[in-house]
């Protein structure tokens, strides 16, 4: 007589279920699973090996950097051959920066893999992002590059990037905002200042002036967060028209 347990799947094993998740995750069976479980565990388990060098994903997350920058370099070399340097680079950065790659991360649930003792409180975590590069790497270790390229392509490119959207986004709303008052002879100028608020972290708070006239105020956990943030926020009262140089 067959089991309720087995016919319904009840009693699959932690490492069936993982092996389970990856695959559809990944679309190819792995390897090596162990290679995987070191990606996604988190260096809050303090895990150690035999010679007390500590497991966790962030050689990985290392190594899966570097790769997919190359990958994604290549790819934009190839579809934007009237790109010079200075455009493929700010497209790269928009693709592979923290907040772009924590929402791909976020958007796979690969935080259902991950083994640590980290609670994640939202999608704008870098936990999401650092565990996608960690996974890249574990790819190009298991099956070796082009595998880990036709991966990156699939899963990552042609799912989750808009390039037409993307190129016509801003990658530094101060960035921009600068450029636009030097373009418009307008006075643009940034205050920033340690506050001591009503939440611990946020201690910077920034305010931004146009022509000596306050636009907007912000405050972040740091000084470069805090003035790109009050930057936005004046953009957006300025509605200013972001426009591509493509």
């Amino acid at each position: 007589m067959i089991k309720l347990g087995k016919l319904f799947g009840l009693n699959k094993s932690p490492d069936h279920i993982f092996s389970s998740k990856l695959k559809e995750i990944l679309g190819f069976r792995p390897n090596n699973t162990l290679i995987y479980k070191t990606a996604f565990t988190h260096k809050s388990k303090k895990i150690q090996d035999k010679n007390g060098l500590y497991i966790n994903y962030e050689r990985l997350e290392f190594l899966g950097d570097s790769i997919l920058s190359v990958v994604i370099s290549d790819y934009l070399y190839s579809s934007y051959p009237d790109f010079d340097e200075g455009d493929l680079t700010k497209l790269r950065s928009k693709i592979v920066n923290r907040e772009s790659l924590n929402k791909i991360g976020f958007s796979l649930k690969l935080i259902e893999l991950i083994d640590s003792n980290h609670l994640v409180k939202n999608s704008n975590d870098n936990i999401h992002g650092n565990i996608l590069e960690s996974l890249i790497g574990a790819v190009y270790l298991d099956s070796g590059f082009d595998t880990c390229k036709k991966f990156i392509l699939n899963k990552i490119i042609n799912y989750f990037i808009n390039f037409e959207t993307i190129n016509s986004s801003i990658l530094s709303y101060k960035g921009a905002l600068i450029e636009w008052s030097q373009k418009n002879k307008h006075k643009l100028n940034f205050k920033t200042t340690t506050d001591n608020g009503l939440t611990a972290k946020i201690n910077f708070l920034s305010s931004v002036f146009l022509n000596n006239k306050l636009i907007a105020k912000a405050a972040e956990v740091s000084k470069k967060k805090a003035e790109e943030k009050v930057s936005k926020k004046a953009y957006k009262v300025l509605k200013i028209k972001f426009i591509s140089s493509k």
